[in-house]
């Protein structure tokens, strides 16, 4: 069934609302329908003049963009609900199922996080409220320890009625998911492309098993191809759907420490495999386990920390700091993260040169967080776009960032 609260989140996505704000305006006006017909203006100026502390909700929020968001959707109200209409439609006949922030089917684990997806898209169904669940990730190229480290802690989780969350990526991922399969387990693939959309190819013989008890979840619409920029916000998805991260074997310079950032900035626990010192798929590994992540040695482990849920392994400094410099640390992962070359198309070219200009404009000027510069563009992109964007900046040397702040390298 197609509601009217699905047909206007479907369209202020498409005109362009951010899903930060989205979350901030929707808490205010109670739903998507509601913000056309609510007064941000008004709201925040009683707020200011009360002294009252609530305004934070309306932080980073262009209330000018927004107002031309939505004289835009009131002058076109008509054609915008058809095409919605018709985008439901094509899905309910494809049997690909939708959730968005207002609903009650939404995952609660992911409105706890800073920047959930303003919609997800599904086949299958999503993970239970009620039911532990695990993310288990690593490295794409694994060792034949890995693989059978993977498929233990998996299998063992899986009959103790554990939820695996991960990737369907080559390697750790599809192993792990693979394996909860085979114990008739319930597993959940996150992927970074439309859920109608087989990637890798490695994994297709479990795109329609783990239907079974499972689900296929994306945030991005049916038909999108998986592109390089997709990754990063694809992970913060896995973990953020989850109660804790293992990591069973990962480079130190890798991807799979993107999903680890993003998890410690959700507050979610971290464990790692321990493996051997002199092996390079081990350093990621031992260095979490180093820093203050949890030792896994056995999925026993694993399931009594889960299961005690009032008692929480202390994150070191050093843990923190992991998590503290991530945009440091995301510019040398970005190149192991697990997709494939695609060749963007041109439209894609144009967009990234477009956000990139745009930024380099704003940081010639001041040096500027990525917040700042985010908050500077209006809402017309992505954070996450954003946060790519520096970090291709800043490998090809015409950007540089002291502290939190990012400045132009002189000699550009």
């Amino acid at each position: 069934m197609i509601t009217n609260e699905d047909i206007y989140a479907y369209i202020f996505k498409h005109q362009g609302l951010g899903e930060r704000s989205a979350i901030k305006l929707c808490r205010i006006a109670g739903s998507f329908e509601n913000i056309i017909n609510t007064d941000f203006e008004t709201i925040l100026l009683d707020r200011l003049l009360g002294g009252g502390q609530d305004d934070a909700d309306l932080e980073h929020v262009n209330l000018n963009r927004l107002k031309i968001i939505i004289d835009k959707i009131i002058k076109d109200e008509d054609r915008l609900i058809d095409e919605a209409r018709i985008f439901f439609s094509n899905l309910l006949a494809r049997k690909i199922e939708w959730t968005h922030l207002t609903a009650s089917d939404y995952p609660k684990r992911l409105l706890n996080i800073p920047d959930p997806p303003l919609m997800l898209f599904y086949k299958g169904r999503l993970p239970k409220e009620n039911e532990l669940s695990l993310a288990i990730v690593g490295a794409r190229e694994c060792s034949s320890y890995g693989e059978k480290v993977a498929g233990m802690f998996s299998k063992e989780l899986s009959v103790e009625g554990v939820q695996i969350i991960s990737g369907m990526a080559r390697g750790i991922d599809g192993i792990a998911q693979r394996s909860a399969v085979d114990v008739s387990g319930s597993t959940f693939g996150v992927l970074g492309c439309g859920v109608d959309v087989v990637y890798p190819k490695e994994n297709a013989d479990i795109f329609e098993t783990i239907l079974d008890k499972g689900g296929l979840i994306s945030e991005f619409e049916p038909g999108t191809q998986p592109l390089r920029r997709f990754f990063p916000s694809r992970n913060r998805v896995i973990s953020g759907l989850s109660d804790a991260v293992l990591v069973v074997e990962a480079r130190k310079r890798s991807g799979t420490y993107i999903t680890v950032t993003q998890a410690l900035e959700q507050g979610r626990e971290v464990y790692a495999v321990p493996g051997r010192i002199t092996d390079a798929l081990s350093d990621g590994c031992n260095n979490l386990i180093a820093s203050g992540a949890g030792i896994a040695v056995s999925p026993e482990d694993v399931l009594r920390e889960l299961r005690n849920t009032s008692v929480f392994r202390p994150i070191y400094d050093s843990y923190r700091s992991e998590c503290r410099e991530y945009y440091e640390e995301i510019s040398q992962m970005i190149d192991d993260c697990d997709y494939e070359e695609t060749d963007p198309d041109e439209t894609e070219n144009k967009e990234e040169n477009s956000v990139k200009d745009l930024i380099l404009s704003f940081i010639k000027q001041n040096d500027l967080s990525a917040d700042a510069i985010y908050s500077r563009l209006e809402g017309r992109y992505d954070f996450e776009v954003v946060l790519l964007s520096l970090i291709e900046l800043e490998t090809e040397k015409r950007i540089r960032k002291t502290g939190c702040r990012y400045g132009i390298v002189q000699n550009h």
